[in-house]
């Protein structure tokens, strides 16, 4: 469970909280020129082909929809993003580091819709709990064929979060300062199918998040000055 270290803050943690709620709903307000380039800067490269998989689907590729929520703890004096584990025995990214999300269900509606009610089935977030402040582009994953609409979403410090253990197996934070650092951005290589792939990742709280989740946590650090994949 996810719990904030503070239940009141001073005037002074109010004012910063304030402006970074202000700085956030700005960049996720603009749209990312290199959007494109910096999803792909963190799909895995095949070392023997050189190729990197897709960050859209293909033309006439039958993509399936999905949405998730990114989740922003407005803790005092820092923003912390909120990340899940995913059981090793889910049916799609077993194990993987994620936001909270899926695909669609008949009564959503919407995306926003999924994304929201996702997030209250895996890590019982109430929808009235969350101040949705925008959107991020769209990340397609080729292994599953998902295209992803990311909704980032501003939690106040008194959020709980308490996970759905046939879903989820862990819930952490990190805060976007660590994120930003030079330091917690790295290449490992994996090897799968009995290929070496070099994979971007960030390595923070004791995980190494890497693929779709961080092709979406480095769109939304670009839009705060984040230049830590290029390269």
């Amino acid at each position: 469970m996810f719990v904030s270290s503070e239940d009141k803050r001073g005037a002074g943690e109010k004012v910063a909280s304030d402006e970074l709620e202000a700085r956030l709903i700005k960049a996720v307000a603009e749209p990312l020129a290199a959007w494109r380039e910096v999803y792909e800067s963190f799909s895995p490269v095949d070392l023997e082909t050189g190729e990197r998989r897709p960050r859209l689907p293909q033309l006439g590729e039958d993509a399936r929809r999905a949405a998730v929520l990114v989740p922003i703890v407005l803790a005092p004096e820092e923003g912390r993003v909120v990340y899940t584990l995913r059981k090793d025995d889910l049916k799609d990214h077993a194990g993987q580091i994620s936001f909270p999300g899926g695909a669609p269900e008949p009564g959503d509606g919407t995306l926003l819709s999924t994304a929201l009610r996702e997030a209250e089935e895996e890590v019982d977030l109430r929808p009235e709990m969350v101040e949705v402040i925008g959107e991020l582009e769209e990340v397609y994953i080729p292994p599953s064929r998902f295209l992803v609409r990311p909704f980032v979403g501003l939690l106040s410090p008194e959020a709980e979060l308490t996970l759905a253990p046939e879903e989820v197996e862990a819930i952490f934070s990190v805060s976007l300062e660590e994120l930003m650092s030079p330091k917690v951005f790295k290449k490992v290589v994996w090897e799968r199918d009995g290929r070496p792939y070099e994979v971007p990742a960030f390595a923070v709280a004791g995980h190494e998040i890497w693929g779709a989740t961080a092709a979406m946590t480095a769109g939304l650090l670009a839009r705060l000055g984040w230049k830590g994949s290029a390269g």
